[in-house]
């Protein structure tokens, strides 16, 4: 009877599985731009309410977007600016690219007495063996990242009514509550409050290295050094991968564009130490613990979310992460799992929201009801 009984649980969780894979790759348009625009309303709801404690909500909420909107449009003209300079010189920098590589022909060509017409084999036949494998698959998340990106129009009306409307959800979640045994508010507002800390930190991470990369690749006097300042500081925002990717492209200006081989090795030393100062004094000084996911939970995010959603399911895999996290921490069935996706080193024996009006509630069965804002 026990061995049936487990079969069946293992027959349900492995069918949940495959439906929840299931409806996040058909379902990923509508599923990203849900998550999108309630990770940004996270983001503003301190703009809204508080331009709401002198005016009407509906004005605090169009505030709220119009600054997000504004600021967005702000980082998209300058990131247009910098992109149309770069392809301005996009033909003297593909002449430059070939005499890099004659050059490092004919010292490759010298040092191992390999012929020109092999190097090019070799490489042509490494190039089709990785746009074979690899390239299939980064294909396929560019795609889903483009298909992603489409969806962006409606985002800023559906953030507008998320925060207008958020007093109606807190009525569904204690509405919730009271019918169902799982504390579905508290769990709701402690994910609303991990999510504001967590990103508002990540703004905050993105500028101080935006700017810090930017003034290294100046004092360098590399080209397009804001582009690649902040191109790396928006890439940070994805883990392990992201570094490693936009370290390479002030590498390769500074390669093309300069004579010497100092400077690839100073754009190197910039990303090197600018990547030091986030990681030991910069996000854990700004963003700290608030989304503590292991390294191997946050390793298969990226890789799950990118397979489904492209670089947009990479750049949200840790905050979906996060928020289950948190569910799986307030659950006391789910405990264990919320033990093994995180960063903690012993096993929590029970769950404190740290909410005062949940726990006078929980205890007595009644007590003063927190205000819908």
């Amino acid at each position: 009877m026990a061995q049936k009984d487990g079969l069946q649980r293992y027959v349900l969780i492995l069918l949940a599985a495959v439906l929840t894979v299931t409806c996040l790759h058909y379902g990923r348009s509508i599923l990203l731009m849900t998550l999108v625009a309630l990770l940004l309303a996270f983001l503003v709801l301190p703009i809204s309410r508080r331009v709401e404690r002198v005016a009407p909500r509906w004005v605090g909420a169009l505030t709220a977007t119009l600054v997000l909107v504004v600021i967005t449009l702000g980082a998209v003209f300058l990131l247009g600016w910098q992109l149309t300079r770069f392809a301005d010189d996009l033909p003297a920098l593909e002449k430059a690219f070939a005499t890099k590589g004659r050059d490092l022909q004919q010292w490759f060509t010298e040092h191992t007495h390999i012929s020109r017409r092999d190097q090019v084999k070799w490489f042509q036949g490494q190039l089709n063996e990785v746009a074979g494998s690899g390239g299939r698959v980064a294909m396929s998340m560019f795609s889903r990242t483009g298909s992603a990106l489409a969806s962006v129009v409606p985002l800023p009306i559906i953030l507008f009514l998320l925060v207008l409307l958020r007093g109606r959800f807190r009525t569904f979640f204690e509405q919730l509550d009271r019918n169902g045994s799982q504390p579905t508010l508290p769990i709701a507002i402690r994910i609303t409050k991990v999510s504001q800390r967590y990103l508002k930190g990540v703004f905050i991470v993105i500028l101080i290295l935006g700017a810090l990369n930017s003034l290294g690749f100046l004092l360098l006097g590399l080209k397009y050094a804001i582009l690649l300042g902040f191109s790396i500081a928006f890439l940070n925002v994805i883990p392990y991968v992201g570094v490693l990717i936009g370290s390479l492209f002030p590498v390769i200006i500074a390669l093309i564009t300069k004579e010497s081989m100092m400077y690839a090795v100073g754009a190197l030393g910039v990303c090197v130490v600018t990547q030091f100062l986030e990681n030991n004094f910069i996000t854990p000084k700004i963003v700290g613990s608030s989304v503590s996911i292991n390294p191997l939970a946050s390793l298969f995010a990226l890789i799950g979310f990118g397979i489904l959603w492209g670089v947009v399911g990479m750049v949200l895999a840790i905050p979906i992460m996060g928020m289950v996290k948190i569910v799986c921490d307030s659950v006391p069935g789910l405990k264990p799992y919320g033990f093994l996706l995180g960063e903690d080193r012993e096993y929590p024996q029970e769950h404190v929201l740290h909410l005062p009006f949940v726990r006078s509630r929980t205890r007595r069965g009644s007590g003063p009801r927190p205000p819908i804002t």
